[in-house]
C-alpha cells in the first residue's frame, strides 16, 4: 500500500499539506452526498427549501404524519450541511 508520505513527496508537498487536502476532499464529498440526499427529499414534495416544507404543512397541503420521517431527516441534513460548510471554510482559510 502506498503511503501518504510517498504521495506527498511525488506531489512535491508536505505530508501535512497532503493530509489537509485529503480532509478537504473528504468533506467536499460528504457535502455533495448530503446535498444530493436533501435534493431527493425536497423533490419528493416539489419544493426547493426546508422552510417550504413547513409552510406546506402549516397550509395543510402536506400531512405532517406522512412527511414526519422526511422532516426529521431534512432537519438533520440541514444541520450536517452547515457543520461541513463551517469545517470547509476553516480548512480553506
Amino acid at each position: 500500500m502506498i503511503s501518504l508520505k510517498s504521495i506527498a513527496r511525488s506531489l512535491g508537498i508536505t505530508v501535512e499539506e497532503a493530509e489537509r487536502r485529503a480532509i478537504i476532499a473528504l468533506i467536499r464529498e460528504e457535502l455533495r452526498r448530503v446535498r444530493a440526499e436533501k435534493a431527493v427529499i425536497l423533490a419528493r414534495y416539489g419544493i426547493e427549501k426546508f422552510d417550504e416544507l413547513w409552510r406546506k404543512i402549516e397550509e395543510e397541503a402536506i400531512d405532517d404524519t406522512i412527511a414526519h420521517d422526511d422532516i426529521v431527516r431534512l432537519d438533520y441534513l440541514e444541520h450536517r450541511e452547515k457543520e461541513l460548510e463551517k469545517l470547509l471554510r476553516e480548512l480553506e482559510a
